[in-house]
């Protein structure tokens, strides 16, 4: 058994779910997507101008036939997550407004050789399982830079990537590319190696863009992220329970219109529960408020039986430092502990405004020890090795044993983290933990990447961003 953590009870999950029925059946949602309403209207929700209310019958037909696992594959096609349970996996994200630079150190706005170097960087990492494309690239017109930001994270890595398109158009451009990097819109279909994301806007506004994307990706089958980003005190109560209510309305009503309009294709429930910081104003990344929030919607989720958009690897220290680790590391911690699926924004920090690559590399090396850390612990005959013990007996040692050479390498060791002893330490450059990251990170992006797609393939690709570059 894996360890898990959770702050409710059951009684607390359903009676934190059974308010958010609430909250549908008797406050409703703003919504006015025409083809939304129609679904809605015909299904039986009450309708009273751009306002629905949605009764728990809806929701439960909604839950019930909504998958409760999706499998996720890498462009050559392998399974790469399986996005159920309590299984968990890491994202990082490849653009920002800004970048903080390895090489020179300077804070920077984001341009869109730094996608396709921070993709390539993630495509290396282990222990991250996809990219996130947001489109927030400034040397390209900011109408097509969601698919700009995608082409890179195609062209670049085979991991699969999280796209964030702005536009209903835009999602269309998506859905091209993806299926050329895939080898055809039927292999996409049947074997997914792109996420959507899209999003109501809270308090309980589901806009039409939002809507469109959404029903988009369920006539296409393609997995989507539904989650809202709300703050206690700014878009929601300050109340932890209450924000959780409401995050879970909002979603919830998003997977009804997505049920509805194709009952069984792939939804990804979520919701980030942040705090706003009296003294800033700042939707915080990294507050405890905010890593507790996502891990009650973690727990929301297990108990709708859907799979979980998590959140971890953040923080809102402003440059790599003491804080941006305790922070990420806590949070990756959290996620892993709640089992919560789909874990993006490795490495976006100082409020969600900054990419920083050494985080990435950093965060890697966490992810790697957090998973040891929180793996199995068997305790069968082999594990508990009462024969060696007795072989050995009193005052002995165990350095010389088989048993030591047989096992020695299950124990974690790693690449960034110090353990050398001061000795070790007096006699080598002494080199600072971030010192050691921006090096490694700097290796890693230096060393040449070999081509993952043929020319022609992305060029088909470029010809999509051409084309909508074209039409501006």
């Amino acid at each position: 058994m894996s360890p898990t953590f959770s702050f409710w009870t059951p009684a607390q999950r359903q009676r934190v779910a059974q308010a958010a029925f609430e909250l549908l059946a008797h406050v409703g949602v703003q919504l006015a997507q025409p083809e939304a309403h129609v679904l809605l209207g015909e299904a039986g929700a009450r309708i009273d101008g751009d306002r629905v209310y949605i009764p728990a019958p809806l929701i439960q037909k909604a839950l019930a036939s909504a998958p409760s696992g999706i499998a996720i594959y890498d462009r050559n096609g392998q399974p790469a997550m399986r996005l159920e349970g309590y299984h968990y996996y890491y994202g990082a994200h490849t653009d920002a407004p800004d970048v903080l630079d390895s090489f020179t150190h300077e804070r920077r706005p984001c341009c869109a050789a730094d996608v396709g170097h921070h993709a390539a960087l993630i495509n290396t990492l282990p222990h991250l399982h996809y990219t996130t494309a947001s489109g927030m690239v400034a040397d390209r017109p900011a109408q097509i830079a969601d698919r700009v930001s995608l082409a890179q994270c195609l062209i670049h890595a085979t991991k699969p990537v999280l796209a964030m398109p702005v536009a209903p158009r835009a999602l269309a451009d998506c859905h091209e590319m993806a299926a050329l990097a895939a080898c055809g819109t039927d292999v996409l279909r049947e074997k997914p190696c792109m996420i959507v994301y899209a999003e109501p806007v809270s308090p309980l506004v589901h806009p039409d863009s939002s809507l469109e994307k959404l029903l988009y990706c369920a006539d296409h089958r393609i997995p989507v992220v539904y989650t809202p980003y709300a703050a206690m005190g700014g878009t929601a109560p300050l109340s932890p329970a209450a924000i959780t209510a409401q995050l879970c309305a909002e979603s919830l009503s998003g997977l009804v219109v997505h049920q509805l309009k194709a009952p069984g294709a792939p939804f990804i429930f979520g919701g980030m529960a942040s705090v706003m910081d009296m003294k800033t104003t700042i939707f915080s990344y990294g507050a405890p408020e905010f890593q507790r929030g996502n891990t009650l919607m973690a727990e929301m989720a297990h108990h709708f039986e859907l799979p979980n958009f998590g959140t971890a690897g953040t923080s809102d220290a402003q440059c790599f430092d003491g804080q941006a680790l305790v922070e990420a590391t806590s949070s990756c911690v959290l996620a892993a502990l709640s089992g919560a699926n789909l874990i993006h924004d490795v490495g976006l920090l100082g409020n969600a405004t900054v990419v920083m690559p050494e985080m990435i590399v950093a965060t890697d090396e966490v992810i790697a020890m957090v998973r040891h850390m929180l793996g199995e612990v068997p305790t069968d005959d082999a594990a508990l090795a009462l024969d060696v013990i007795g072989a050995v007996g009193p005052g002995g040692e165990f350095v010389t044993h088989a048993h030591t050479l047989e096992h020695f390498r299950e124990v974690w060791y790693p690449d960034l983290f110090y353990r050398g002893g001061d000795k070790a330490w007096s006699v080598s450059d002494q080199a600072s933990f971030e010192a050691r990251v921006n090096a490694r990170t700097r290796e890693l992006m230096r060393t040449p990447k070999p081509a993952l797609l043929p020319e022609e393939t992305v060029q088909a690709i470029q010809a999509v961003v051409q084309r909508a570059e074209a039409a501006l």
